[in-house]
């Protein structure tokens, strides 16, 4: 009888710390994903604040997000997601910082490099991540052999994302003087995919004017059936005259 009151009791006792550990990571994970949304909502709102405008705001507001992020990633630190965001607003910021400093970009880099890098270790599936890893990798050393393995990777889990197929317009055109042969079938194969996605194509207009490529991108537009529909639109005429 006394044997099976001290059993009783260690099953409850081992009940209620399975429950409090529960517990305790659930509000763990509610905590986490509360500073993530604060993050988010900040980025969201920094979209329609230019940071040429007021850049002591726009740059106030990123450190919050980083930092919320930064807090979000403290309480699990294995959130792919998380990694990924984190990354993602270290590139916005980097983008608005002194370019000249090549140093301090690398090291930036690296760090974001090593962020995207741990979320495809604990999230491979993501094909968006991948091409980022590959975008990142790429400012470093160009349209490499490691680059052309993200790119890859990007392609198996996400053969028809757009996101996949800007990414690699965008390195190719980047490094356009250098391009390997490989890369520039890459090119043509995404640009023949992207022509698919309708006004979102109109993105790819954007990434070239950045790059300083609209007359290699309306070069490239020029063969192919893929492009006949695009060449009818408005944007075409005007950005491809």
């Amino acid at each position: 009888m006394i044997e099976k009151l001290v059993i009783k009791r260690l099953q409850l006792a081992l009940l209620a710390i399975v429950t409090l550990t529960i517990c305790y990571f659930s509000l763990q994970s509610m905590r986490a994903n509360a500073w993530y949304f604060s993050s988010l909502n900040t980025v969201q709102e920094l979209s329609n604040t230019s940071p040429l405008d007021v850049p002591e705001v726009y740059n106030h507001e990123l450190n919050k997000a980083q930092n919320a992020i930064k807090l979000a990633i403290e309480l699990e630190p294995e959130h792919a997601h998380y990694l990924h965001f984190l990354a993602y607003i270290k590139l916005l910021a980097l983008a608005n910082t002194d370019q000249t400093e090549q140093s301090k970009l690398n090291t930036e880099y690296k760090e974001i490099q090593s962020l995207l890098l741990h979320s495809t270790q604990i999230r491979s599936s993501w094909a968006e991540t991948w091409i980022e890893l590959a975008k990142v990798t790429s400012y470093q050393e160009g349209p490499s052999k490691q680059v052309l393995k993200y790119i890859d990777q990007a392609k198996k889990v996400g053969p028809y994302k757009l996101e996949v197929h800007l990414g690699i317009i965008e390195i190719s055109l980047a490094n356009w003087q250098h391009l390997p042969p490989e890369y520039k079938a890459l090119y043509v194969n995404s640009l023949s995919m992207a022509a698919q996605y309708g006004y979102r194509f109109n993105r790819i207009y954007t990434i070239a004017k950045q790059l300083n490529q609209l007359p290699t991108l309306c070069m490239s537009l020029q063969f192919g059936a893929a492009y006949k529909k695009l060449k009818e639109r408005y944007i075409y005429k005007q950005t491809c005259k």
